[in-house]
């Protein structure tokens, strides 16, 4: 138990690390897509629908990624 929660403490400061996801968590919750989204690259994120989500979904957060990603 204790080693599971020190590697998720470490993947989280990981990724908060990273600007790159982060553009994917703020297009999260600023396009407020239905369903679950896939990130498919890291060093150029770009997402695909997973479970009960939808291209457009997918989409509208790619439009808003790459928008931020410009402004950055």
């Amino acid at each position: 138990m204790k080693n599971g929660l020190l590697l998720a403490t470490l993947l989280l400061v990981t990724a908060c690390g990273s600007p790159k996801p982060d553009l994917v968590t703020k297009c999260m919750f600023e396009v407020q897509p239905t369903g679950q989204y896939i990130s498919t690259d890291l060093d150029s994120p770009t997402v695909v629908p997973g479970e009960n989500g939808t291209q457009a979904g997918a989409d509208a957060l790619n439009e808003c990624i790459r928008q931020k990603a410009s402004q950055a």
